[in-house]
């Protein structure tokens, strides 16, 4: 009898022990009645945001989970990203992370990915610069001669410093003698509608950008070592094409989701599958083909491996532009 109730009494201690409890929060995850907040480090309505949202709505079909949008801008994504980091390491909270992430913490503007791990990643999506169509730019070549007679007169606008497009612009403007004024604004979504307002000479845009307003942007150049996807922009040159074979900057935004440092292994992996099959519905393949977009598919560690890819690919860049904070 005392060995049954010395038994009992060891159960007992097992089910309320912390060990048990937060083993069975994680088997229990997500909770139903919670809310998962997916953070973009940038305006509504930017490049990076208008990837997320129909993700967003393709993985609310497999979890019972709420799960929203939060656009939280600013210091080239470090603001949002500090935010995730801020926050509990318990899944409930992700990173719209990718490219935008490494240089702002090569920048020294957020721990970023040294404080986060993937889940997955999305695609690549190509950048281009464009200007007004009334503008008197016709070719990338026209541009350069027309910054260089006429040095710091010409903006040349990007996303923000902490971004990809940041990078892009100063790398551009370090290539050519910086004859532009580089101008960087909070967001795609600000950028355009300076470069569309007249504010801004010059843009480097994502390609949805560029189709959103085909009727008033003239593509000049692709930055990406590939032509577009789209039949709309497949006869924008390459910069090889363009006469500029050397030039080496970053050719467009990666985008994944993160989660910070210290999640559980097995919400990890429910987030995985949970993207996973958002990721492969007919709508969210149809959404990137339709937006020119470049599948990149990995999970996990996989996809911490590729992000280390991209660290060591944009040391020397980052470098070469005067931002990398050793």
């Amino acid at each position: 009898m005392k060995r049954i109730l010395f038994v009992f009494i060891v159960m007992l201690l097992l089910l309320s022990s912390p060990l048990f409890s937060a083993g069975e929060k994680e088997a229990q995850w997500p909770d139903p009645e919670k809310t998962i907040t997916v953070v973009v480090p940038y305006s509504a309505g930017g490049g990076t945001d208008l990837i997320f949202r129909p993700l967003v709505e393709q993985m609310k079909k497999f979890t019972e989970a709420n799960i929203v949008v939060s656009n939280i801008s600013g210091a080239g994504s470090s603001q949002g990203t500090n935010e995730v980091l801020s926050r509990p390491a318990d899944g409930y909270t992700l990173l719209a992370s990718g490219t935008h992430t490494v240089s702002a913490t090569l920048q020294g503007l957020t721990e970023g990915y040294k404080q986060l791990e993937g889940i997955a990643s999305l695609n690549w999506d190509p950048f281009i610069i464009a200007v007004l169509k009334t503008k008197p730019w016709k070719t990338m070549k026209d541009l350069i001669e027309d910054a260089k007679a006429n040095p710091g007169k010409i903006s040349l606008g990007n996303a923000g410093m902490g971004g990809a497009t940041g990078v892009a612009s100063v790398g551009i403007n370090l290539a050519f003698g910086e004859v532009f004024n580089i101008t960087p604004f909070k967001g795609g979504k600000n950028l355009r509608a300076a470069v569309l307002g007249g504010h801004a000479d010059v843009g480097i845009f994502s390609q949805s950008e560029i189709l959103a307003n085909r009727d008033k942007l003239q593509p000049l150049v692709i930055l990406y070592s590939e032509h577009s996807r789209l039949p709309e922009l497949a006869s924008v040159p390459t910069l090889k094409e363009a006469g500029f074979k050397n030039l080496d900057v970053p050719g467009g935004s990666f985008r994944a989701i993160s989660v910070k440092k210290g999640t559980p292994e097995a919400i990890k992996k429910k987030l995985a599958e949970i993207v996973r099959k958002a990721y492969n519905t007919d709508e969210y393949q149809n959404f990137m083909k339709s937006k020119g977009l470049i599948p990149t598919y990995y999970e996990l560690d996989k996809l911490d491996e590729y992000f280390k890819k991209i660290e060591q690919a944009y040391i020397p860049i980052m470098k070469k532009a005067g931002l990398l904070k050793e």
